[in-house]
Formats: C-alpha cells, structure tokens, sequence
C-alpha cells in the first residue's frame, strides 16, 4: 500500500492544499513553502501516537481558531491487493473504509468503477478542533467515506480507524533535527522495535550478564577505598536490625530490565578504543536512528509487509556520497518514501518525474513534478542536457525566491562565477539594494533554447524572469517571450547591441589598469585593455577557467567589485519587479535595458 493523494485545510501556514505522490516523491522548494508541513500532515493522518506531536492553536491557519475551525486533513490509500475489497477485508468490511476507486492522472476518488485502469483505494482523515474551555486540541482519525461537511465530534462520530490498521501501513518519520539520545539501547523504543521486528532478543547474553553483575569478580564494595565505609554501615545496621541484610555496591539492579536499559552503544576505532555513541560526530550520531528504520524496514520486506518512510532532509551531516547511498537504501527497502531537502544534489538523484516542486501562494499548496512525463526517445538534444546534465543547477536555481533564464550557458556561467568569488569578500553584500546571490537564482540555458526553457520553468516558479542580448536575436527573444501565454515576470535585456561579454568589459573598465595587469594568465597573447580581455572572451565561449580568472581579477579589484555588486543588485531588483534602477530602467514596452 501507498500514500496517493493528501488533501489539507486549515494546517499550519496552509490554508488549502492538495498533494498527489508517486512512489518516491522527493519534496523540493524554497523556504516557508510547506515541506516540513506536508510531512507533519502525513505524520498525523498515518502516524502512531508515538511520532504524533501535541497539536496548539499555532498549527490551525492563522494561528487563532474559533470554536468553529477545524484542521481537516484526507490521505487516500492504494495499492492494495489485486484492487479486490475482499482480499483486504481488514480494511474493507462494516465499520471500515467504503470501497472507492482513484484515477491517479487526476488524484480523483469515485465511488464507482468506470474505468478498468482506476485503482481500489480507501480514504483516511483526521480533525482536529480547539476547545476553547479546556484550552486543549481534540483530535480524531476517522474514515473518510464523502466529501460532505462531517464533524466527527458530534454525537454520529464516524469509523474511527483501529490502531493495528496504522501499524499496519507501518509509517516512520526521521525528522531533521536528529539528536538521538540513548539509540542503540533498550531505552529507546525504536531499537526494541527493531531487535522485536528481527526476532533478535539476546537472552542468553543478557541473563548471563545479569548473573555476573550480581557476584562480581571485583566487587566496589571491597575497594580499600570505599570499603571501610561499608563495614561500618553493616555493622550499623547489624546494631538496629535482627539479622540485617549486608550492603552491596552493584553495577544495575541486578534484574534482566536494569541490565538492558543499563547497556549502552559503543563505536570501536582502528585503535580499538571504544567511545560511547552519543559521543559520537554529528555524522554518525545522526545516522544511528536511520540505520535502525532501515532493519525495520529489511525485516518488514521480508515479511512481506508495508514500510513507508518519510525522511527530512537526508544530506543533515553526511557526505554527498553517503546521501547518495542513504536515499537508495531507503527506498530499496520501502513501500513508499517521502523525501524534503534543501540540497538539488539529493533531489537530482531521483528520478526527475518523482521530484515535486512545492509551490505556496496566500496559504495555497501546490506541487508540480520537474519532468511531467520520461522524455520520449525523440526528445531534442536541449532538453536531454537540460533534465539529466543540468539538473542539478537546475534544482538548485528552483529554491530561490526569484528565478532568472539568462539567454545562453556562457551568460549562465559568467555569472556564477563573477558571484562566487564576491560572495566570500566581506561587506560587498552591504552595497546592494536587493542581494543577487540570496534572493535569484540562475537557470543553465541549453542551446540558447531561452523561451522554451521559460515554458518549462513557468509551470515550476511563479517568479521567472529572463535575460537576453540588445542585438537582433536578443530583441526577438523580447518578442516571442511577451507573447507566450505566461509571460515572464521580468524580460530584461543588455543595452543595444551588447552581450554580457560586453557588461563585463563595463565592470572591468571601473579600473582598467589595475584588473587588466591581473589578467596575465588569460591570454598567451598579451592584453592591454578591457576591450582586448572582452574581445578574448567572445572567442572563447564557455571557457570556465577563463571565467575565474576575470571573476578573480574583478572581486581582489575594489572598483571593479563595487560595479559588480552595482550590476547584480540592479539584476535582482528588476528580477523582483521593483522600481527603476540607476543600472536597469524599463522601456516603452516594459523590458528592463541594462544602463552601463
């Protein structure tokens, strides 16, 4: 069984949402879009009571509910045996779900069969209401058969859903703040499922510890130290008590519970030194509650039985390579995973129709999937380049609040490069009205295909905007990309005739001398000027060392750094709609124009 569809009102900073998910859906957006919500709402509607956070008025939209307000929350359920109710009659019967049918290409639920490729599907729901005389949130998992109005907190309370059913779909989340405390141990309820789960209790070990604890070879007591103390207190209690007990130092509580809640994981080194895990790096600390849901999840498969999992945020304290291995072991030995990240080198692993952008507007949650469809065997060699070897900027440019298309990759790369080396000068950020590098971010163009990749990341983004040439070809990007039926948020172009090569020979030119006397290693010919290194540039296109080096000159080089920062905070302002700039003004027909 899987999650197929969520549908959620009223929770956290949502007021509406509806989410359809794959098999692995990796969750992606900017910040506040809804991601850690999307999974809390999973949380609560699949979640045993364990993983379920106490819910407060700040989790209702708003943050101040009305006797009236409810958080509704509708997950529907698939993928069960054979599509036949009767071979699932745990969930179908008197008193559980109503049988209903689900077209996954729309996420929409029937209650009759109309069509052979609808899959069998029951639906869960859960409310929640705050009381305003206890100052408490009520909470109840039902049944949901209709999508007429139902309060389950009146007197005809639906079906409420078994417990067993929930452990069943068997739903685990890693959230991301991982400081687990005592995880390799019996105190931890997570390692009992997991030793329960592989059957593993080692009772022979722990009674045979437990009869050692009890007669030490070396008791404490008998320590010189400490046992003149212990003589005199036996001697004490022998004075009070007809035949008093003799005190004794032990280790545990000498019973099976103590010694198991006492045993402790240690990580041995190279060394052999063992130190206990949550003394541990971040890295391995983080790591240890996975690596349990994972045997979880090994002995689930191989029961045959569910195992769905979501993970915030796998890329927390590992290695690229280690993230790379963690999300593929995941979903190996999943049902179903859900993924959020921050980080489009986790997000380009999966497969581009399994990533989903979230988008959220005035409390609206959407999400979109990168790549609607596999790209067909005729696909362009553009649009190969662009969802498989540009993916990861690609993803990366889609959690920033702004998105800029530049017309071809060399526009791509130069940017990315003058920016870099800017972004580690202390205080240039502080010149800029809006911070280019933190609010916009840049998509790779592929065979200068400017407007077709517009198409495609307008569906993703509400903010895009796109940034083309003051040449002929230029002005016929403005063209098209004003008339296509989402135009850009911003269409900003170089002045007349220009390229970026050109904006670069502007910047370098705030001190000539100086930046060009760096640039040495650029040319085996030499370079006496701005117009020379900007010349130099249009014959070597895409030349990312070439790139550096001037990136390198204008950042060491005050001047030129200062029109730098000038020229990207004028591209972020007009990238953000704002008004005029002394570097981009917009014309009669509303495109910015660069202004050197």
């Amino acid at each position: 069984m899987r999650v197929a569809t969520i549908k959620i009102e009223n929770f956290r900073g949502i007021r509406n949402g509806f989410v359809r998910f794959g098999k692995h859906p990796v969750l992606v957006g900017d910040n506040n879009t809804g991601k850690t919500t999307l999974i809390e709402a999973l949380t609560l509607v699949l979640g045993r009571d364990r993983l379920v956070r106490e819910l407060t008025e700040h989790d209702f939209y708003g943050s101040c509910p009305l006797p009236a307000d409810r958080i509704k929350l509708v997950a529907t359920i698939t993928d069960f045996s054979n599509d036949d109710p009767e071979q699932s009659s745990q969930w179908f019967r008197e008193g559980r779900a109503v049988v209903k049918w689900l077209d996954e290409m729309t996420g929409t639920v029937h209650p009759l069969r109309d069509n052979q490729a609808w899959k069998l599907c029951c639906q869960i729901a859960v409310q929640a209401r705050f009381d305003h005389e206890s100052l408490a949130v009520e909470m109840l998992r039902y049944f949901h058969d209709h999508d007429d109005p139902v309060d389950p907190f009146a007197e005809d309370t639906p079906a409420v859903v078994p417990g067993k059913l929930i452990q069943e779909l068997s739903f685990y989340l890693v959230r991301a703040s991982r400081t687990w405390d005592k995880v390799f141990s019996w105190g931890n309820e997570l390692f009992k499922r997991a030793v329960l789960a592989a059957a593993a209790q080692p009772a022979g070990a722990l009674l045979a510890e437990r009869d050692r604890l009890r007669a030490p070879d070396q008791p404490i007591d008998t320590d010189p130290g400490i046992e003149p103390l212990i003589q005199n207190l036996n001697k004490e209690l022998a004075l009070s008590f007809p035949n008093a007990p003799q005190v004794q130092l032990r280790l545990t509580g000498t019973d099976s519970r103590s010694v198991m809640e006492a045993v402790s994981a240690h990580f041995a080194s190279a060394d052999g030194i063992s130190i206990p895990a949550s003394r541990q790096g971040s890295g391995l600390v983080s790591m240890q509650g996975v690596l349990l849901l994972l045997e979880l999840g090994r002995a689930r498969a191989t029961a045959g039985g569910e195992f769905l999992m979501a993970l915030e945020e796998p890329e927390i304290h590992l290695p690229p390579s280690a993230q790379q291995r963690l999300v593929h072991r995941v979903q190996a030995l999943s049902t179903q995973t859900f993924v959020t990240t921050h980080s489009p080198l986790v997000a380009s692993m999966a497969d581009p129709t399994s990533v989903l952008v979230l988008k959220k507007h005035d409390g609206v949650l959407s999400a979109e999937p990168f790549l609607e469809a596999p790209l067909p065997a005729a696909a362009q060699n553009w649009q190969r380049k662009f969802f498989q070897h540009s993916r990861t900027d690609v993803l990366g440019a889609l959690m920033q609040p702004s998105l800029l298309i530049p017309e071809g990759r060399a526009d791509f790369q130069l940017l990315r490069c003058i920016l870099k080396p800017l972004m580690m000068t202390a205080g240039w950020i502080d010149s800029m009205t809006r911070p280019f590098g933190i609010e916009v971010g840049v998509v790779p163009t592929e065979d200068a295909k400017v407007v077709e990749t517009h198409q495609l990341m307008a569906r993703l983004h509400r903010n895009v905007s796109c940034l083309v040439d003051g040449d002929g070809e230029g002005l016929l990007y403005v063209r098209r990309l004003v008339a296509t039926p989402i135009p850009p948020a911003a269409v900003i172009r170089w002045n007349d005739g220009a390229m970026i090569e050109d904006t670069v020979g502007w910047i370098l030119a705030a001190d000539e001398v100086a930046v060009v006397a760096k640039l040495t290693e650029l040319s085996q010919a030499p370079l006496t000027s701005a117009a020379d290194v900007v010349a130099y540039l249009k014959t070597k296109k895409v030349d990312i060392i070439a790139y550096e080096l001037v990136a390198e000159g204008i950042a060491s080089t005050p001047a030129c750094r200062a029109r730098a920062a000038d020229l990207l905070s004028g591209l972020a302002c007009a990238c953000a709609g704002s008004t005029a700039t002394q570097r981009f003004v917009r014309d009669a027909n509303g495109v910015w124009v660069f202004q050197p």
